[in-house]
């Protein structure tokens, strides 16, 4: 995976840009570390590994009454781990908004299902906070799904990916990051599933969690 831009020209003549120094590696890892990581590991390798399961709780956010102490919670911490779902389609050309946000502590992972929410005000501000850490591996493909919700400025963003890259490693996928750092494997099996379905079930909101 090659590294990620931090500044990409939409459509429109909007430029996204974002803090550089939010996504500094060095903020993240020591720079004088001195232990070296494999470039990529194979699928067999991977899947001999154990599942991560996230084990802290899991809340499903789903009216906007509830909104608000999430994200009083979410506050509280300067870092927290960042993604989102979206419904898959199998049709050419077409694709759904953002389905679900996905903003966790060590503690506890709150699923936003924005399908039903939009993206509340209260959330563009906690995305948009240069303070608060938000953590993830591919997060300009989400910000810009999010802006099609409403247009805000994001900030306090950390990309993983550009953090693997600069330890030598080449592919720098969530799956196989966590497999070189930590030795366990993320099931991808709830991936394609429908994200916008009356009610996620139980192993979908573990593996968002997770995820």
């Amino acid at each position: 995976m090659h590294r990620q831009d931090l500044q990409t020209n939409s459509d429109s003549t909007e430029t996204e840009s974002f803090n550089q120094s939010n996504l500094n590696s060095g903020e993240i890892i020591n720079s004088e570390i001195d232990q070296r990581f494999p470039e990529r590991l194979s699928k067999e390798h991977i899947n001999t590994l154990p599942i991560l399961s996230f084990e802290g709780k899991i809340h499903l956010i789903t009216e906007s009454k509830d909104v608000s102490e999430a994200i009083k919670i979410l506050r509280q911490e300067p870092v927290l781990g960042f993604d989102t779902e979206t419904r898959p389609t199998f049709k050419k050309g077409y694709q759904y908004s953002v389905s679900l946000l996905q903003l966790s502590t060590r503690e506890a992972a709150f699923l936003f299902r924005l399908n039903y929410l939009g993206l509340p005000e209260e959330l563009v501000s906690l995305l948009a906070d240069p303070d608060i850490k938000k953590v993830g591996v591919a997060i300009l493909d989400d910000i810009r799904a999010l802006r099609k919700f409403s247009k805000f400025d994001a900030g306090g963003f950390v990309e993983l990916s550009n953090i693997g890259s600069d330890l030598g490693i080449v592919t720098c996928g969530l799956r196989n990051l966590a497999a070189i750092f930590f030795g366990v494997r993320i099931s991808k099996k709830e991936q394609l599933t429908n994200w916008e379905r009356p009610d996620l079930n139980s192993s979908q909101c573990l593996y968002a969690a997770t995820d």
